[in-house]
């Protein structure tokens, strides 16, 4: 049987992001690369990064007025068949306050020509962008928002289209346990790399509590309870992580999730470092993947990071 090891990057890639797409047959990944948008393509999960198959699709010359710094991008198809690349990046040549902006697909293949469509916000401090849509058709986003009095919040608002923004916005979370709160670093308040999951009926967004320099960064779950997408009240923080270091892989997290190629698994991306780091610095982060469990009610199972000497199977349905 084909088994693989974590982590699938032989370098440091943060903030990965991860998609199967029944249409091409091929996973789709981008990661966080400095000054440029990355896209990498396998037909194989384990191969992401090292079939060397990828193409920039943006370079941060200053052009568009992204200087630098694109953190975090995400690789999302709207109702119109087209794909949307949601990141951020510095909107000065030196470093300085950074903003959302979104990329266009031309056609319905993330490997064709795409188009800057701008800045949906342009004095909104904010990072790590991911979008939902749902049965209807309607997209919502959600992103780390830099708030002055509670750090690092997430707020969700509507997308009206997919590039433009609504105007309501409602912060759902903000750190407040002590393991969102980067002990023992400098207790820095951070809520931040949300992605969202549905399972069966249940819509979750998993997010990474802590500092990504920290051996604890790990994923917390707020949970979607009915209603208006668009009320803080409609939304549930866990109190406790349900996914973190172990096994020799320290601050797993900034993660998303992916269906396997026959749709009956789901499968989580995430970075981690390979040793304990004692700076308030991020060292370098691998790409990492492994299977996601849920119980009976559709609830995540608590999970740890499995080790690098760990033999994993692919996703269910991948073909050799």
């Amino acid at each position: 049987m084909q088994t693989f090891r974590n982590p699938v990057s032989p370098f440091d890639a943060p903030d990965p992001f991860m998609t199967w797409d029944g249409v091409t047959g091929y996973y789709y990944s981008l990661f966080t690369r400095g000054s440029r948008l990355e896209l990498f393509r396998s037909r194989h999960a384990a191969n992401i990064v090292t079939d060397v198959d990828s193409r920039i699709l943006f370079l941060a010359d200053g052009k568009n007025g992204i200087f630098g710094d694109i953190w975090a991008p995400e690789m999302h198809r709207a109702p119109n068949g087209k794909w949307y690349i949601y990141t951020s990046g510095r909107v000065t040549p030196e470093p300085g306050e950074k903003r959302l902006f979104i990329m266009e697909s031309e056609t319905e293949d993330p490997f064709g020509a795409w188009n800057f469509r701008g800045l949906p916000a342009p004095n909104l401090f904010a990072i790590d962008p991911t979008v939902y849509t749902d049965e209807d058709g309607r997209q919502y986003i959600c992103y780390s928002r830099v708030d002055r009095e509670y750090g690092q919040v997430l707020d969700i608002r509507e997308l009206v289209t997919p590039f433009t923004f609504g105007e309501k916005t409602v912060m759902i979370a903000k750190a407040e346990y002590d393991w969102e709160l980067v002990p023992p670093y400098d207790k820095s308040r951070i809520n931040e790399g949300a992605f969202f999951v549905k399972r069966g009926k249940r819509l979750y967004i998993l997010y990474s509590g802590n500092g990504c320099w920290s051996d604890d960064y790990c994923l917390g779950l707020l949970e979607h309870t009915g209603g208006d997408l668009l009320s803080a009240d409609n939304w549930k923080k866990h109190e406790v992580p349900v996914f973190t270091k172990g096994n020799g892989v320290y601050g797993p997290g900034h993660a998303s999730f992916f269906a396997s190629p026959d749709g009956t698994e789901v499968w989580c991306a995430y970075h981690g470092m390979k040793e304990h780091n004692e700076h308030a610095v991020c060292a370098p982060r691998y790409f990492n993947i492994q299977k996601m469990t849920f119980d009976e009610q559709d609830f995540p199972v608590p999970a740890t990071a499995v080790g690098y000497e760990t033999d994993l199977v692919p996703p269910s349905g991948e073909k050799y």
